[in-house]
């Protein structure tokens, strides 16, 4: 038999304590939800204080163990103590004068993993001028009156592109030739197939195309480059007043020649990742004559003067130490083409000008047109352009005007004129 007594006194007990429980839950959520109203006010101050004033330091207000749990805890910020590096960029640096940054004189060769079939142009031939290039198809070339477009097995053409300005750095890549307009101090592209060009750049006066980039230098003396999908520029140096000259590229670099105040030729480079216009010496400057040098695939061409008055054709693998001469006959007055194994220079020898080709594993070599009747302060450049080389130009200052063509498979005599328009033999 059950104690009723007892019994109803152990349910009030229980009662007593749930009661109590209750009242104590209910204080701790009362206190729970005052709590929460001040952390989520105090945030909204604190947010507020930081958006109006960003530099505010309320460390200062509040003892450090408890802003710390706040600004981690609640914030969601971290304590962790890091070296932030602070890079100052500036519009415009003319650092012509010799640089103080390291020298870059070694380069691991896959920075020079270059496919030449992305390649507008040879770096030789836009520093000649760039008159004449080739998509391996055609062979595209200026003239007076525009631009025209051969077809080397047929010896076809048509003029695809009209103008009287004066054009120069033909770079050809994809669909499209990419050139300049010295008249008019603009880098322009023209689809194939299309008569009116596009603007790309102003106050440009030299162009290079490789890959997806083009690499210009501009009428300021600074050295861009743009992505030919987002046309988007960057200036990567400018040298001011002094003068500057594409050498050649690198997959992530840009190698330039700039003329400095005391009249010699420093040589120096950027990586395309630096804006900060840094630049740093690759090689010895020049001192009182133009070695013209120009790089092509990690090699670089340049002309070194012997004691005749001549110059010797010199080939160096950037990195090394060691200097080949291809040949000691050269006039220097053309910049180096080279086109895989085999080298194109100009030779001067009894009023000729004498284009001549080098096999640079065999050594052997061979000319490829000879022009008559010229002074040793001709105007002639030539052009080498697939199974066509082009020599363009006066014999002198006011001499006879040269526009010529010769398929590298004839003789050096046997070669194309052309003249008004027209190409013949």
């Amino acid at each position: 038999m059950k104690n009723d007594y007892f019994e109803n006194d152990s349910a009030d007990s229980k009662r007593s304590k749930r009661k109590k429980k209750k009242k104590e839950r209910k204080a701790l959520k009362g206190f729970m939800v005052f709590l929460a109203m001040v952390v989520v006010g105090l945030a909204v101050f604190v947010g507020t204080v930081k958006f109006l004033s960003p530099d505010f330091d309320f460390s200062s207000f509040v003892p450090k163990p408890a802003y710390t749990f706040f600004d981690e805890k609640i914030m969601g910020h971290t304590t962790t103590t890091t070296t932030q590096k602070t890079t100052v960029t500036t519009t415009e640096t003319t650092t012509a004068e010799p640089t103080t940054a390291e020298r870059i004189d070694y380069l691991e060769f896959e920075e020079f993993k270059m496919n030449t079939e992305r390649q507008g142009n040879a770096m030789g031939n836009l520093m000649n001028g760039g008159q004449v290039a080739t998509d391996y198809s055609y062979i595209y070339h200026i003239a007076s009156s525009g631009i025209y477009r051969m077809n080397p097995e047929t010896e076809d053409y048509s003029r695809i592109y009209e103008t009287k300005n004066k054009l120069s750095s033909l770079n050809l890549r994809g669909d499209f030739l990419y050139f300049v307009d010295e008249t008019a101090h603009e880098l322009l592209k023209l689809q194939k197939g299309s008569s009116e060009p596009a603007h790309i750049a102003k106050d440009v006066k030299l162009a290079y195309v490789y890959d997806n980039k083009i690499f210009y230098v501009t009428t300021n003396n600074e050295i861009c480059y743009t992505s030919i999908d987002k046309m988007s520029p960057v200036t990567l140096y400018s040298s001011g007043s002094s003068e500057m000259r594409l050498v050649g590229i690198s997959l992530n670099r840009v190698f330039f020649a700039v003329k400095n105040t005391a009249g010699k030729i420093d040589y120096l480079t950027v990586e395309l990742d630096d804006k900060t216009g840094a630049a740093a010496p690759f090689r010895d400057s020049d001192e009182g004559t133009d070695s013209k040098l120009v790089m092509e695939n990690g090699f670089m061409y340049y002309y070194k003067p012997n004691t005749d008055g001549s110059y010797s054709v010199c080939r160096q693998k950037f990195g090394s130490k060691e200097e080949v001469t291809l040949a000691e006959d050269s006039d220097g007055s053309c910049y180096i083409e080279v086109d895989g194994n085999r080298l194109f220079y100009p030779e001067f020898k009894e009023n000729k000008f004498m284009l001549t080709e080098i096999n640079m594993n065999s050594g052997d070599s061979r000319y490829l047109m000879t022009i008559n009747d010229v002074q040793r302060e001709h105007q002639l450049r030539y052009f080498h352009s697939y199974q066509y080389d082009f020599v363009i130009g006066k014999t002198a200052e006011n001499g006879k005007d040269i526009y010529r063509a010769g398929c590298v498979y004839t003789g050096s005599t046997h070669f194309m004129k052309f003249n008004k328009g027209t190409w013949t033999y």
